[in-house]
């Protein structure tokens, strides 16, 4: 590692990735290695199935693997394997994933090839296992993970998170144990083997769920036991939504609430003036938050989200906006972080590095097409 700001400049990475750790991969590739896509002839099962005609699939290819190149290599012929032979050789980390060229039997290979480099096999329920090769989705990986039975409110049914969370957890997980075994073996000069499971992945991330369980042998629910007052909860204004958290337990966060309405001479002042709503017991039930919702409602349809949070600022109320999507593009706070970046061609915009240094540490360069790199490597 040469290079403070690109630490990973002088690593080579063998990636032959398509879902659960390509955006692990694209973290190494930002930071400064090569790295390389291994592809068959027709390419990894995303550059397909992310390209064809859907909404948002080439721009989610462009992300997962911006900043890589793309080798063709045909595996299954003796020209292909010794090509790839001497890239392993070369390579500091091998990256692996199920339904990729490379297959659980080819570990030991590698692992001869290149005793010291690190060889990371992601599957969706890891090696070796009952459900070693069952099929998966980000649906059924985040229910056998447990994270849509934590996600939802706990009197509905369990939620599946969007946006493929599953993939992103586990190349989160696998980056990380990469990392870790790189600097061992970087160390110690020794390789290391990983079998990451994303079903492992995604229930290590589960918050407290785990820690509840050794400790307390109870199972863990979505949305905990509830909202723990009757202002939690997110309600609708003129022109959207906003999060309100105003029990009288936080700061004057209630008490700045009560006094606004009744600076106003708004009529929610005075059910709010009831002395119940200075009860925490009161407020936690079920009836409270029924009662409160309605009340609070009628005070912020007339205010936009701007008025409702820029007033709360003002007097210390916890709330905050609801965002939807355009309004994640144009938060000043994030434009001011340079959050979202320009990505290949079509003017397309995507989050940044999820880190921030001293400096800039790397330019974005488009996803390959494929073979882009066959002639240079």
């Amino acid at each position: 590692m040469t290079d403070q700001f690109r630490p990973y400049s002088g690593i080579r990475i063998l990636d032959t990735t398509h879902d659960l750790g390509r955006y692990a991969t694209r973290l190494f590739a930002d930071l400064g290695a090569e790295v390389i896509r291994i592809e068959p002839p027709g390419g990894l099962p995303d550059r397909a199935r992310d390209t064809a005609a859907k909404p948002g699939g080439a721009e989610a290819f462009a992300f997962f693997n911006a900043s890589k190149q793309s080798l063709v290599l045909d595996l299954t012929g003796n020209e292909g394997r010794a090509r790839l032979a001497d890239l392993a050789r070369e390579a500091q980390i091998v990256v692996m994933e199920r339904g990729g060229p490379l297959v659980e039997a080819d570990i030991a290979w590698l692992r001869g090839l290149n005793p010291t480099s690190i060889i990371a096999f992601i599957s969706p329920y890891g090696l070796g296992g009952p459900l070693e090769a069952a099929p998966a989705s980000d649906l059924t990986l985040q229910a056998a993970g447990g994270i849509a039975w934590m996600t939802g409110r706990g009197d509905e049914p369990p939620l599946r998170l969007p946006g493929g969370q599953s993939a992103m957890i586990t190349s989160v997980y696998a980056g990380a144990a990469i990392a870790v075994s790189l600097f061992d073996a970087e160390t110690h000069g020794k390789g290391h083997i990983l079998d990451i499971s994303a079903q492992e992945a995604i229930a290590h991330s589960l918050q407290n769920a785990i820690q509840v369980w050794d400790l307390e042998r109870r199972v863990s629910h979505r949305a905990g036991e509830g909202t723990r007052d009757a202002s939690e909860n997110i309600y609708p204004c003129l022109d959207g939504h906003v999060f309100l958290a105003s029990p009288p337990t936080t700061g004057v966060s209630w008490k700045s609430l009560l006094a606004w309405m009744r600076e106003l001479n708004h009529p929610s002042a005075v059910p709010f003036s009831d002395e119940k709503w200075l009860s925490r017991p009161y407020r936690s039930t079920p009836a409270a938050r029924a009662e409160f919702q309605p009340i609070f409602e009628a005070f912020a349809k007339d205010f936009t989200r701007k008025e409702l949070v820029d007033n709360a600022l003002k007097r210390r109320i916890v709330m905050a906006p609801v965002a939807r999507v355009r309004d994640v593009l144009d938060d000043e706070q994030l434009v001011w972080r340079d959050y979202f970046v320009p990505m290949g061609e079509g003017g397309a915009r995507f989050p940044g590095a999820p880190y921030r240094l001293s400096e800039p540490v790397w330019a974005v360069t488009p996803a390959p097409a494929l073979g882009q790199h066959n002639s240079k490597l």
